[in-house]
């Protein structure tokens, strides 16, 4: 699908909003990539926006490697469902749900996490406390810092049994069990039935949410979908080639919100 058609769909659906899921990355689309998580910052143009959104759509949902109550405080708006730490958690009623397979991994996270901040942080990276998982960042370390961040958390994954992931200037450590964007897509689509649904994604980890986005149209369970990647110097390759619809760093995300309204 060329952009001019995914463009099309994405207009058409606001004659049918209310059978529509707009899901979408928190980092890299809708808060510009920053050094320190903690510096993030959603502009009030685009929330409003996103509020909008949610008065009129079937589901607005934030799909984050955050810690979810971090989605929540971030986006800060009632009208959002808060899916975080990669699919591990979920703010449902003001409580956040972990996902109860993973809850048997916890020590493990925090022992990895723990022996990251003996390691690594005095080298300059930076240990994010996330819980369930663990994220260690390097973006704004020197390279060799980067290299030794991820060399030392895969053999400290591979030790405890975690699985490990690498994305834009971060690697990462969640339990071995499947739990990703991509199951928080199935699971929203799932509890809210809708028959459209898109995700916007930057990174590595949003390639779980396309492809499930794609198995559910394949299912029956969708009928039509829009995979929509915000394309950048860091991000994979593949965020570009299966895409249906391509857009130029996360400046531009507003406008394509602008046309659901």
């Amino acid at each position: 699908m060329d952009n001019d058609a995914a463009y099309k769909r994405l207009e058409a659906w606001r004659e049918d909003a209310g059978s529509v899921a707009v899901l979408t990355d928190i980092d890299g689309v809708l808060a510009p990539i920053v050094p320190t998580p903690n510096m993030s910052e959603v502009s009030e143009e685009l929330r409003g926006i996103l509020r909008e959104l949610g008065e009129k759509y079937l589901l607005v949902a934030g799909i984050s490697g955050r810690k979810t109550e971090d989605a929540r405080d971030l986006i800060g708006l009632d009208e959002v469902v808060y899916f975080g730490n990669h699919g591990f958690e979920i703010l449902r009623d003001g409580e956040v749900e972990v996902v109860p397979e993973a809850l048997p991994f916890y020590e493990r996270v925090q022992e990895l996490e723990s022996r990251a901040k003996e390691e690594l942080e005095p080298q300059g990276a930076f240990i994010e406390e996330k819980g369930i998982t663990a994220s260690i960042h390097y973006r704004n370390a020197p390279p060799e810092v980067g290299e030794r961040s991820v060399e030392f958390v895969k053999a400290e994954g591979d030790r405890l049994g975690l699985r490990i992931t690498v994305g834009r200037g971060v690697v990462e450590a969640r339990p071995p069990i499947r739990a990703d964007k991509g199951t928080a897509v199935r699971t929203l689509v799932e509890e809210y039935r809708p028959r459209k649904a898109m995700f916007i994604g930057d990174d590595t980890t949003d390639l779980d949410a396309f492809r499930e986005l794609e198995k559910l149209r394949e299912e029956g369970l969708l009928d039509e979908i829009l995979r929509i990647g915000v394309e950048s110097d860091e991000g994979p390759p593949e965020i570009v080639t299966e895409a249906d619809l391509v857009i130029d760093g996360a400046e531009n995300v507003p406008d394509v919100f602008r046309r659901l309204l």
